[in-house]
């Protein structure tokens, strides 16, 4: 009896991060290995930021490239699908929209050819990912994260089906198959036995995976791991197999024909994890930088092109280039600072100058011929409610029309530093008269050194020197987090557990509070500040530390734990952490924000649901109960923000880098500077590492998507700009009528690219949606793909969403 036939995809997962010498050797040899081997069928699993990068510095790896796609079609292809090989669950909305984007265009540029099934070594997979894919136009997907170590996936008895995301987008996908393996610090047994078989304990063979999915039908092997895996043993065997066929990811759509069964996922069968606080969290906090920096100067450019000014589209492309790259698993993970230290500030200095040559024309358009003036640019889709800071030279009141906005000048060190309360409607440009003198309003502030006791419009907290015992809103003196007698920091430092000890200093101003706790925890000094700004709900919270080699964070090891991925660097317990008691009741959820995405979770757990175990724990299949569940420790990581919150009450965190947290009960711990044994590198710290991160309090009234849009407006800041006196024609202008007719609908980006302006949004709910929209200056508008690929019309300005639906309108202007 014939045996049903093995199909096997094999591509070589390397580039020009951490692989870079590695490339060309590889390459040369794949040369000989096509006449050598008949059978083999193989791939590149590089980022494409890689041909980019070797076309300038080592065009021969273009040229080998080339040549093995032409003299050997249909037996060697692509495979990148993202440009710079990103976890995507820790990267922006944006982010990852880019990373598709630019990988197609880029694969298309130097090849002519791009893949045209979705796959992935390391996990580039989110609950949206179907419909990404789909707007980028691949015809099928692979669900498998091949290498584990940051990443799995929730697994599927049968061979091919309809992915089916988030919106409800269906993608034709191959699955990981039930036992065929997920968990961290591991590989799926097939990509095992191709990449280490008959080496490295590798006891199966693909006999044996065989055996154990012979219900499978069409049975795919698949393998995609690094390029220096000794994989000729294995490619010798296969050429002795007459029932082992190559395949390539264009050959997968037509061999497993048309998807008849779901393959449904949620947002919580995405399971990771990262290692908070790794290098200081200096990387973390360096890409969520560039990222937004590449917005706000796309942003920023759009609106220059609309007032008549040039198009910078290619600096704008480069900045999201280097930003992507920097978001490589391999940089973040690997603590490849080098490479860190050179994309992130090339691309935020492009950014920069893109913002400084852009606002030249809104300087033209907006300078006011009898006074210096201020102009803020709101590109956000909402209302924003900012307190903003912009440097200058003398003191100033800021006017709208007649009316005073409440302002506070400070002079630190000679550097004079203007705080200005704005409120702005949604797509709003809007100039403001600067005028010498003090802001004549006043509020209340009250700093009772004795009693260490803040009074804030919203708040009162009462400091100690072990941190904060509690802040609690002033309108009824309900608690938002109670430390007891005081904590602020906890670390295990240098062997021994250590608890932060400080002295406060709070200054008082006419419209805004400054806290600083300047202490010690173990051998670290540190200098902790919160912002109290009127009666904005939101406390913003920036921390320094002076670290010099110490070793902070607790591997296990010493408590007999086996050493691996699971534990060095990602048990966050023992870390450099801050911490909150919120007080929110045992019926809270854990809130989160995901790439184009909000998830929660109540605690309820049932029988094969997915459930956010700790990292290193991956029971599934046993019942928990909410009062189990809400004692045991939950690593709980979103993009933007995260939150407990129950009916009433609750409390998120907004960063800006770190999007790592733990709970235990109420507990809730973010875990800043993790600095120990590390599997991947070992990265000791010696100089002052900063984070930033904000406190928001939350009441019944505040929706998870108004959350979100908060968590937006704190990383996407409104821009101001001090403007010198001139001959301007507009003193406010509006950059789109939009009424989302209180929907959840927010907008990711607004950008001009090839000549048409394009601004992205996404429904942020469970419900449809209707908005209105309409660019002042536009004039045809569609609905087009991410690659701007016009896929329908648009009735008037009347845009209609799915649940949890992107859709991107591309308008001419």
């Amino acid at each position: 009896m014939k045996n049903k036939p093995l199909y096997i995809l094999t591509y070589d997962h390397g580039g020009f991060v951490l692989w870079g010498n590695d490339v060309k050797p590889r390459l040369k040899e794949l040369v000989e290995w096509m006449e050598k081997y008949p059978k083999l069928k193989i791939g590149l699993d590089y980022e494409s930021f890689t041909f980019d990068e070797y076309s300038k510095t080592d065009p021969e790896i273009i040229e080998l490239i080339t040549y093995l796609l032409e003299k050997y079609p249909g037996r060697f292809g692509l495979g990148a699908t993202t440009y710079g090989q990103p976890l995507s669950l820790f990267v922006s909305e944006e982010s990852n929209v880019r990373q598709l984007t630019y990988a197609v265009k880029t694969n298309l540029k130097f090849f002519g050819q791009t893949p045209n099934v979705y796959a992935i070594s390391e996990f580039a997979l989110n609950n949206q990912t179907p419909q990404l894919a789909k707007l980028c136009g691949y015809d099928a997907a692979i669900l498998r994260s091949h290498v584990m170590g940051y990443g799995y996936t929730k697994t599927f008895d049968l061979p091919w089906g309809r992915w089916i995301g988030k919106d409800l987008t269906e993608i034709p996908a191959v699955p990981t198959y039930d036992e065929q393996g997920r968990g961290f610090n591991c590989t799926t047994v097939d990509n095992w036995i191709m990449s280490r078989w008959p080496r490295e304990g590798c006891y199966w063979c693909l006999e044996d995976f065989e055996k154990k999915f012979e219900h499978i039908s069409p049975l795919l092997a698949s393998r995609y791991d690094d390029l220096t895996q000794d994989v000729q043993d294995i490619t010798e065997y296969i050429e002795t197999k007459d029932d082992y066929h190559y395949v390539l990811l264009e050959d997968l759509p037509e061999l497993y024909g048309e998807a008849k069964e779901e393959i449904r996922t949620n947002d919580n069968d995405f399971h990771v994890q990262m290692p908070w606080g790794y290098c200081g969290n200096e990387i973390f906090n360096g890409c969520r930088a560039s990222e937004v920096a590449a917005v706000q100067a796309e942003k920023l450019n759009a609106l220059s092109v609309l007032l008549g000014g040039i198009s910078y589209q290619e600096e704008i492309e480069q900045a999201w280039k280097y930003a992507l790259v920097a978001q490589h698993h391999d940089v973040t993970i690997c603590g490849l600072l080098d490479l860190a230290r050179r994309f992130i500030p090339d691309s935020l200095k492009l950014s920069k100058d893109t913002i400084e040559k852009s606002s030249k024309t809104l300087f033209e358009r907006f300078a006011d011929k009898d006074n210096e003036s201020l102009l803020v640019v709101n590109v956000n889709s909402f209302d924003v409610d900012e307190w903003i800071d912009i440097e200058v030279e003398e003191s100033f009141i800021v006017l709208d029309g007649e009316s005073e906005l409440e302002s506070v000048m400070n002079d630190c060190n000679g550097v004079k530093t203007l705080s200005v309360h704005i409120n702005l409607p949604a797509f709003t440009v809007k100039r403001f008269t600067l005028k010498n003198g003090v802001c004549s309003t006043v509020q209340e502030f009250i700093w009772d050194e004795e009693k260490c006791e803040l009074v804030t419009p919203s708040y009162k907290a009462v400091l100690t020197d072990d941190g904060i015992s509690y802040i609690e809103k002033r309108k009824d003196s309900s608690r938002v987090f109670d430390n007891g007698k005081g904590e602020l920091f906890t670390a295990y430092i240098d062997g021994e557990s250590c608890k932060s000890k400080g002295k406060w200093t709070v200054e008082v101003f006419a419209h805004y509070a400054v806290a600083t706790q300047k202490g010690y925890i173990g051998s670290v000094p540190y200098n902790f500040e919160m912002r109290f700004n009127g009666n904005h709900p939101r406390i913003d919270c920036k921390v320094n530390f002076e670290i010099h080699n110490q070793k902070i964070g607790h591997t296990g090891i010493a408590e007999g734990l086996k050493k691996s991925l699971t534990i060095d660097g990602h048990r966050h317990e023992e870390k450099l952490n801050f911490i909150m008691n919120v007080c929110v009741d045992k019926n809270r959820r854990m809130v989160r924000d995901l790439p184009f995405a909000i998830s929660d979770w109540n605690g309820a757990v049932r029988k094969n649901e997915s459930y956010w175990y700790p990292e290193d724990d991956i029971r599934y299949d046993v019942e928990v109960s909410h009062e189990e569940s809400f004692n045991s420790t939950t690593y709980m990581q979103g993009v933007y923000w995260l939150a407990l919150r129950d009916e009433n009450h609750g409390l998120a965190v907004l960063n800006r880098g770190c999007m790592g947290s733990l709970v235990k009960g109420n507990r809730l711990e973010i875990p800043l500077v993790y600095a120990d044994s590390y599997m991947c590198g070992t990265k000791m710290l010696d100089g002052i590492f900063d984070d930033e991160f904000s406190i928001l309090p939350l009441d019944e009234a505040i929706s998870d998507a108004d959350l979100h849009k908060q968590a937006m407006s704190y990383q996407y800041v409104p821009q101001v700009f001090k403007l010198s006196k001139g001959n301007g024609d507009l003193c406010e202008y509006k950059i789109a009528d939009f009424n989302d007719n209180n929907s959840d609908v927010i907008l990711t980006t607004l950008c001009y690219e090839d000549g048409a302006m394009f601004a992205r949004f996404c429904n942020y709910s469970d419900e449809p949606a209707e908005v209105d929209f309409s660019l002042i200056s536009g004039k045809e508008m569609k609905v087009s793909d991410l690659l701007g690929n016009v896929i329908s019309d648009v009735q008037g300005s009347d845009i209609r969403f799915r649940p949890w639906e992107i859709k991107t309108l591309k308008i001419t202007v």
